[in-house]
């Protein structure tokens, strides 16, 4: 597995996470868990704050958050006790996330928090709550390549010293999940897993963009693509010569793919080899 690279420039290179059911901090013996909880937090070192896109939260024109203190939504239902127990204490970054709305004209919420998408990776990989989180608006009914283009915007935040990260889901079809979390993996799931991967480190970004049609079983990975929408800010935010790295890869409840990707630039890709 790809191990982070030590400098600092290495360090801002946009992610993509799948955040995964929010049983996933209550699973702890599982490949998804222990990635998130011992490995991702390396690939936070370095960052003056995280932007985080998550696929909870859409707004019809991109929002960006300027709460001194980030809130810990609880936006989920039917789940045991202990998970709406769980805070992440971790301030916002007001006076740098009015700059960037400023700068790239996003509208702004003094109060959003931090939804599951958010604060549930980041609670397993950055426990300190150390480093300030914000989060910036999906576009709601937006395209991959209204996901890709508002990403490219998110470029020039690397100088800021901002990780962008978005947080969403390699495939997720709720409706054909295994709820006994079986060994069995569906074929379509890695299908659809294998393609996208192939097709991101091949640079294709017009097929990726048109996933749809070209991607195979992209209908059973994603009724709603709401989830996949994500990956394409995280891909729009790296460089156009980025080299794409797997920092993991697993599946739950038979198709519900926990994969992570990294979008290094050229020079540093090495390092993180």
């Amino acid at each position: 597995m790809s191990q982070p690279a030590n400098s600092r420039t290495a360090n801002l290179a946009p992610i993509f996470v799948s955040h995964g059911s929010p049983m996933v901090v209550a699973r702890q013996s599982t490949p998804a868990f222990e990635f998130l909880h011992h490995q991702l937090g390396a690939h936070l070192e370095g960052a003056k704050a995280i932007l985080v896109v998550s696929a909870h939260w859409q707004e019809a024109t991109p929002t960006i958050s300027t709460a001194p203190r980030q809130e810990t939504i609880h936006d989920f239902y039917g789940f045991p006790e202990v998970l709406y127990r769980l805070y992440y204490d971790v301030a916002g970054a007001p006076d740098l996330a009015q700059k960037i709305a400023d700068q790239l004209g996003f509208a702004t919420d003094t109060s959003r928090g931090l939804d599951h998408g958010a604060w549930m990776p980041l609670i397993l990989a950055r426990p300190q709550a150390d480093i300030p989180v914000f989060q910036l608006s999906m576009i709601e009914h937006g395209s991959p390549a209204d996901h890709y283009e508002l990403g490219r915007k998110l470029r020039a935040l690397r100088e800021m010293g901002v990780l962008v990260i978005g947080s969403g889901a390699m495939t997720h079809n709720l409706r054909t999940l295994d709820r006994n979390d079986g060994p069995h993996i569906d074929p379509w799931a890695e299908e659809f897993c294998d393609w996208m991967v192939s097709h991101t480190n091949n640079h294709d970004v017009e097929g990726l963009l048109a996933y749809r049609n070209n991607a195979p079983h992209a209908r059973m990975a994603h009724p709603h693509d709401d989830h996949l929408m994500p990956f394409y800010v995280a891909l729009g935010a790296a460089d156009d010569t980025y080299v794409s790295k797997t920092i993991h890869h697993s599946v739950e409840f038979g198709n519900l793919a926990m994969t992570a990707l990294r979008f290094y630039d050229q020079e540093t890709s090495r390092e993180a080899a």
